[in-house]
Formats: C-alpha cells, structure tokens, sequence
C-alpha cells in the first residue's frame, strides 16, 4: 500500500488487507501477530523487530507474546529492565546486590581478528565515559586500568591463546584502583566515581550460561548499572554468535529481546545486532515509548515494525520515522497496531500474552 502525501488513507479504517504469501506465512510457519497476521523469522529480509508504543498501549504485553511464540523455533534471551517479561520454562537470573549471579563487562571476544584485551579495554572506557559522564584524564585512566587487569591476569593482545584465561573482573579493577590510589589523585577520583558500582558487587560475581529460554531480571539495578549490564549481554551475545560463524539458514538461532530499549540508550552492541546479527544467526527485537530511545541503525536495519498507539507529542516523529499518517496513528486503541513489513502495511489487533495458549 502507497501513501500520498496529501489524502492519506487511514489504515484503522481499512476493510481489506494484502498479505502476499511470502511475507505474511501460514500460522505453521509463523508467530501470530494478530488477526491473519503473522511473522515468520525465515522469510522476511531480517529478524529484527521494533515495537513503538506509550504508557498503557499494549507494548509490554506485544513483545512478551512474540517472545513466547519465538521461543518454539529458537533460542530467546530476554534483557528485562523492569520485572515483568516472565515466561513459562524460562532460566531466570536475578542481578542484583544479593544475587549470586553476576556479569563480567571484562568477558572477551575470542575473535583473533577483532577481539582480545585491548580492543575491549577501550569498548569498556568509551562505554563508561558515556554511562558514568567521565572526563578526558579519567577515561585515559580508567582505559590503562582495564589493560593492566587483563596483564595481571596473564592476558595479552600478542597471545591468542591468553585469552581463554579467566577474564578479570571488578574486584580486579577495584583492587587496582585502592593500590593506586595513594599516591596517584586520579585514580583515587576514578575509585570514588565508580564505588556505587564496586558496592552493588554484580560484575564482581560469576556469570551463569544462557540456556534455551533466558531472562535476565535487571529490574534492581539503579539505570547505570542496567545500560553497563545491558550492554555487556548484548555485546557478548553478538562476540558469540559471530565466533560460532556464518548461520547458513534463515531461522534464528537466537532472538534478543529488550523492552524499554531507552534504558540502553543508542547501544553500539545493538548497531552491531542489528547490522550484522542475522548472518550469524542472532535476530534483535527491541520496544520503546519513543523512536527517539532507538538508534538510527537499529530503526535502518529492522524490517518488521510494530506501532500501537503513542503519546500526542510522539505523533509527529512516529509519523515521519515510520510512514504512516498521523491519523491513522492518533486513531489506533490500545493493542491496536500498524504493522510494516518493509513496504508492505497492514492493520492488526495484536493478541497480547495473556490471551496466548501457555501452560
């Protein structure tokens, strides 16, 4: 369906719609949307999807089906900001100050080419100025910090087979700057900076393996923490896939999925996913209040997106960001959604989770 830019027509009112066989698959081959819409991973130009919606829309209840349905044909790994993405048979692993699960940010990329020490020294620096709003001495320092952790533990960049020594962690990292401190001003100022993340002590624990349906509960993490910790899965789960190889075969191995994606703020491991993911067989599906919460990367590279009603003032950049008029969007109900997959639109209304069929 073309739309004008004059008399647009409003896609609630549609009494039709067109569903070509090769985008819009039998339920056998698909995820059920809603209504004869459907979603199949194997047949669209990339698994990555993106849901827009406001408070009270149906955003949380639309991602957590797909992710439901998603998680009979592939692996599905859940970063849950807030608590309330819980699915049947999932590993769920709380990550908080009294948990024993923890995450490693210092975890490496084992790629020869584009890994080791060095290379993710200088992802956690520029992470950290970003997140923790560090000055110019105090990146350089903290950058010296991480490849001096690395060099106690035995891991250089010249030798690959370093690397697949146990990674430092922030007790490592927390314990350089203490011994440093005394008589270095910076480090002691990069020690105070970062003691919130020493005393929460979640990047000092061990970090669990992802299973067949994940979740991670970042939901007691102040906002710092959950866009370090977020970003870290998602940077190690692309460093995996893309170890592992080439994919070969349309369907997923892994879907990600993120709900209220402004927590990450713009990712450079969500660029990556969405880039170069569905080579590797990594799929990314990403929900948010805004499209301003999601880079211009991820929005680029996700050819399935979903928008339910959103805020008035959201209107004009949805309508833009999108193609779809603002009527047609003003004139959505909640758990009702304007489908694209890429040029082709559609109108649908979304069966959420709790009408799903689960144990």
């Amino acid at each position: 369906m073309t739309f004008s830019p004059s008399k647009r027509p409003q896609l609630n009112r549609l009494t039709r719609t067109v569903t070509p066989s090769n985008i819009f698959p039998t339920k056998q081959e698909g995820v059920l949307i809603g209504g004869q819409i459907y979603w199949n991973p194997a047949t669209v130009a990339n698994p990555h999807g993106c849901i827009i919606g406001g408070s009270g829309a149906g955003k949380t209840q639309t991602l957590k089906a797909i992710a439901w349905e998603v998680s009979r044909l592939a692996n599905v790994v859940i970063i849950d900001f807030h608590g309330d993405q819980e699915l049947p048979g999932e590993t769920c692993y709380h990550v908080n100050m009294k948990s024993n699960a923890g995450i490693n940010p210092m975890r490496l990329n084992l790629d020869q080419e584009g890994g080791g020490p060095n290379l993710r020294a200088i992802e956690l620096a520029i992470l950290f100025k970003k997140t923790l709003t560090l000055g110019a001495n105090q990146e350089a320092k903290l950058l010296d910090c991480f490849k001096h952790c690395y060099f106690r533990r035995g891991i250089s960049q010249e030798s690959h087979e370093s690397w697949l020594k146990v990674p430092p962690n922030f007790s490592d990292l927390e314990n350089l700057l203490e011994e440093m401190a005394g008589e270095d001003k910076e480090a002691e100022k990069l020690r105070l900076k970062l003691s919130t993340i020493f005393e929460y002590g979640i990047f000092n624990k061990s970090q669990p393996l992802n299973q067949t349906l994940t979740r991670w509960n970042l939901s007691k993490l102040p906002p710092q923490l959950q866009a370090i910790a977020g970003d870290a899965l998602a940077q190690q789960l692309m460093n995996d896939h893309r170890l592992s190889g080439e994919h070969g075969i349309p369907t997923p191995k892994t879907v990600l999925f993120i709900d209220e994606a402004k927590e990450l703020g713009h990712s450079k491991a969500l660029d990556r996913i969405a880039a170069d993911g569905r080579k590797y067989g990594l799929g990314l599906w990403v929900a948010s209040q805004s499209s301003r919460h999601i880079s211009k990367d991820v929005l680029t590279n996700t050819f399935t997106k979903l928008i339910l009603p959103v805020d008035s003032s959201e209107l004009p950049v949805t309508a833009r960001t999108f193609r779809f008029s603002e009527e047609a969007i003003a004139n959505l109900n909640p758990l009702e959604s304007l489908v694209r997959f890429g040029k082709n639109a559609n109108k649908v209304n979304v069966t959420p989770y709790y009408q799903r069929n689960t144990p």
